[in-house]
């Protein structure tokens, strides 16, 4: 056998046919709910500040976030970083489908559609210049659990990819720890009794979890210490490496409450009256294959197989929020929603279990199994829809504050006295909801894809600058902060009538004041 032959063999027998529909199956549903993120400039309120960045955020907890990201650079390259982000997601399904043994074409194309499309990614291209370096990331956390549940000592190498991802956006730990979690389901589920594979799995699976997290806590402080900065407390991120035991129950119960609400068929995950029944008809026919594996095995009759099933599901939602746990008040923003997607993957591996697939022989097996497939594709055409409609109202933003600036330079040059060294305030946040009512036809699909919805992506005098600055080639010199607070408290401001009015633009000691609302 030739080089050549024996390298084709050896990776045709590593690439199995089901990678390349979990891999296409990706590129296709990504390209379709993300090229308008991917082919136009759609700013949001973070936009200025990264059009070029090395994210450099480790006073947020990510300390590696500049690494992955450097790998396209550190421009804002919506193309680029989007099409990188595809390919590790499509890495991502290829490796969710080995873990959870997807071996149909159908059921792995759609665990790479259901990735590609879920919310949370979508969340993710809004800040388009840092989701190459996030789903970097959230492959490794894939990859490393892959590592430890099937080489030989892969939990040493595993527990170095894992502290990674973590350092680049802490809610892929809990990602990993949700595909532990449903491995060890799937033990259960197919081998109950069997107590020395599952013990061994769930001792590398722990050693995975405390080993990566030890990583990630001792290079963030080393880094901390070395560049003398500390952490910002934004996210709960003061809490990192910190236990208060007090503050644990209301934690506990605090992600409990969060995994209800968001797994309800409401909101981002059930946007109208056919993604709230495809949702729901897809998890109902999960849990009544979970419910026929767990008798046709006879778990139930083996209590301690019962009992450590019922502890591991109720591991679940604590695993998804876990961030609740630490900081209970935290705003649980739609990009730390990408847990979620392991559950819909866990769903699939239901739906072509060998076991559920006997229900075949009286008919029921196979109407279940297509119906849950068919169920999942709708939720994915509806995932694409709400995709597009959120870039949709972020391109009608960009218009809509592109045309308020326009108006509010060409007034402020046209008002006597101003020169263009002068310091200006643009003060009230968005424009008077009187003068400017909103147009925003999309709030009902976008609400909750958090900093989507509304008419205008800036708010502040600092990024109404660098929205001019970038897009007008306009430069205003902005006071600092504790000045703009300053002038909107004195009598002269709170007379002012509001932008576009006359005199709604004024000189209050020694700074042009715009006045946007009150």
């Amino acid at each position: 056998m030739t080089l050549s032959q024996t390298v084709k063999k050896g990776i045709k027998n590593l690439w199995k046919p089901q990678y390349t529909w979990a891999f296409f199956g990706t590129l296709l549903v990504g390209l379709i709910a993300h090229l308008p993120a991917m082919t136009h400039n759609l700013p949001t309120y973070d936009t200025f500040w990264n059009i070029y960045s090395n994210q450099d955020m480790i006073t947020s907890g990510r300390q590696f976030l500049t690494f992955a990201c450097g790998l396209s650079s550190f421009y804002n390259l919506p193309w680029v970083n989007g099409l990188l982000a595809l390919v590790f997601l499509g890495l991502t399904a290829v490796v969710v489908t080995e873990l959870f043994s997807i071996r149909k074409p159908l059921a792995a194309a759609l665990a790479g559609a259901v990735l590609a499309s879920f919310p949370a990614v979508t969340g993710t291209f809004v800040f388009v210049y840092t989701i190459d370096g996030y789903m970097i990331a959230l492959f490794l956390s894939c990859l490393a659990v892959l590592l430890a549940v099937k080489v030989r000592w892969g939990f040493a190498p595993a527990i170095l990819l894992l502290g990674f991802s973590i350092g680049v956006y802490q809610s892929y730990f809990s990602v990993g720890a949700l595909l532990c979690i449903f491995l060890l389901i799937r033990q259960i589920l197919n081998h109950p009794g069997e107590w020395k594979v599952f013990w061994a799995k769930a001792w590398r699976f722990l050693v995975l979890g405390v080993g990566s997290y030890a990583f990630y806590v001792i290079t963030l402080k080393i880094m901390l210490a070395a560049s003398g900065r500390t952490l910002s407390g934004y996210q709960g991120t003061d809490k990192v490496g910190t236990v208060s035991f007090h503050l644990l129950p209301a934690g506990i119960l605090q992600a409990y409450r969060d995994f209800k609400d968001f797994s309800l068929p409401n909101g981002s995950m059930g946007e109208n009256i056919w993604m709230k029944l495809a949702y729901t008809v897809f998890a109902l026919i999960c849990f009544i294959l979970l419910v026929y594996l767990i008798v046709r095995k006879k778990v139930y009759r083996k209590v301690l197989s019962l009992i450590m099933l019922i502890v591991l599901f109720a591991l679940v939602p604590p695993s998804a929020s876990m961030i609740c746990i630490m900081a209970p008040d935290v705003l649980f923003h739609i990009l730390m929603r990408m847990p979620w997607a392991i559950l819909f993957a866990f769903g699939l591996s239901l739906l072509t279990e060998e076991e559920a697939e006997e229900l075949g022989k009286k008919k029921i097996g196979t109407v279940l199994s297509y119906a849950g497939f068919v169920a999942l594709a709708c939720l994915i055409l509806n995932f694409v829809l709400a995709a597009n409609i959120v870039y949709f109202n972020l391109n009608e933003r960009y218009e809509k504050t592109y045309g308020l600036c326009v108006r509010i330079v060409d007034r402020l040059e046209q008002t006597e006295g101003y020169k263009n060294t002068d310091a200006v305030a643009i003060l009230g946040g968005f424009p008077n909801a009187e003068n400017y009512p909103s147009t925003d036809i999309t709030g009902q699909i976008t609400g909750g894809y958090h900093s989507t919805s509304g008419d205008y992506c800036v708010e502040s005098s600092e990024k109404y600058a660098e929205f001019m600055k970038h897009y007008l080639n306009v430069t205003i010199t902005v006071p600092p902060l504790e000045d703009q607070i300053g002038l909107s408290q004195t009598k002269e401001f709170e007379e002012m009538p509001y932008f576009p009015e006359k005199e709604s633009i004024q000189n209050i000691h020694g700074v042009w004041v715009i006045k946007l609302n009150g």
